[in-house]
């Protein structure tokens, strides 16, 4: 896996290499955090208020979840390059998942969709950390990120335009690996025992387009599997961290 350094990132490397006092020890660090944002997923929230138009076109009293946010923790290790100026590898992981359902008995109708969408991130930070003002941390990232989507629809006795009543299952699944770039503001705190904590704010940017993938539909009778794109689907969003980790105490 190769990852190609952003601009920014390199920027802020070759300010950190200047600025550097010629004696500064190196000094190791790790942090370790949860947090969520929002995705915009707007196809996909089309896709979906499409779905409750037409049954709710149709009698039906359908109201269904939009994309909305993911949640999820990741983690950074590296060193100190100075006490003010850090570099490291870091990894995160965020899920999102909705399930959408119609469910009636008079009429019978059956309508339920999961939704799964995950993305995973390798690579690496740097950050210049401001002690005299409350600990006000300033970063960049870039990594290469792997998303998955995953989607499990079944409909019975539903009767609109696209959908006549009878049995349908349909899943499928995709995945699209691209490099994803993000910057972020916090505070970062280390006490006299080494013991960090912070929060941090960011924007991240994972627009994966067109994701290729495969599918699966049974009618009740036979298996059909097919391949194709997923709408395009963007991970990039707004989020917010709450953190903990250590610094050696130098």
């Amino acid at each position: 896996m190769s990852i190609r350094c952003h601009p920014a990132l390199v920027s802020l490397l070759l300010v950190c290499a200047l600025t550097a006092p010629a004696a500064a020890r190196v000094s190791p660090f790790v942090r370790l955090d949860f947090g969520g944002g929002d995705l915009r997923m707007t196809d996909v929230d089309k896709s979906i208020t499409a779905n409750q138009t037409e049954l709710q076109a149709a009698g039906y009293p359908a109201r269904f979840q939009k994309a909305g946010s993911a949640y999820g923790p990741s983690a950074a290790a590296g060193v100190w390059l100075t006490p003010a100026v850090r570099v490291g590898a870091t990894y995160s992981y965020q899920k999102a998942r909705h399930s959408n359902q119609l469910l009636s008995t008079d009429p019978a109708i059956y309508y339920v969709q999961n939704l799964d969408m995950r993305m995973s991130e390798v690579g690496v930070e740097a950050a210049v950390r401001f002690d005299r003002l409350q600990g006000l941390i300033l970063g960049v990232n870039v990594a290469q990120g792997r998303a998955e989507a995953s989607e499990d629809r079944s409909t019975e006795g539903l009767i609109t335009e696209h959908l006549d009543g009878s049995m349908l299952d349909v899943s499928m699944t995709a995945k699209r690996t691209k490099p994803t770039y993000g910057a972020f503001i916090g505070i970062d705190q280390t006490n006299v025992d080494g013991v960090a904590g912070y929060i941090r704010a960011g924007f991240q940017y994972r627009d994966m387009g067109h994701m290729p993938g495969s599918s699966s539909t049974f009618n009740g009778v036979t298996t059909t599997p097919g391949t194709g794109d997923t709408v395009w689907m963007d991970f990039s969003g707004f989020y917010l961290k709450v953190g903990v980790g250590f610094d050696r105490v130098r």
